[in-house]
């Protein structure tokens, strides 16, 4: 068994729509894109299998920031304001090329 860890810049692109409606004033469409870069960080094991082979059991924290929208429609303004992150855990199987059995 082989505990690690990992951390490092992340990106990716961001996508929103928002449609609200106002009472007596209309409807504003808001919608959003962009690409945000931010950090990741997490933490896995590897299980020797046999051979060449290993399976993996790893976890993943990724956040790229926050993000406010103001918009005005009607007559009225407002803000969102926004959270992105997410949490990643991945199973994996892996075969090293060219490596001497464990």
């Amino acid at each position: 068994m082989l505990p690690y860890g990992t951390a490092g810049v992340a990106y990716g692109q961001l996508r929103s729509n928002y449609t609200l409606n106002l009472q007596n004033t209309g409807v504003a469409a808001v919608n959003f894109k962009d690409v945000k870069a931010g950090w990741t960080a997490g933490a896995g094991l590897e299980f020797a299998l046999g051979g060449n082979w290993s399976t993996k059991l790893e976890y993943l924290y990724v956040d790229l920031g926050e993000n406010e929208i103001t918009f005005s429609a009607g007559g009225v303004s407002g803000t969102v304001e926004r959270r992105f992150a997410d949490h990643i855990a991945r199973v994996g199987v892996n075969y090293r090329f060219g490596a001497a059995p464990f």
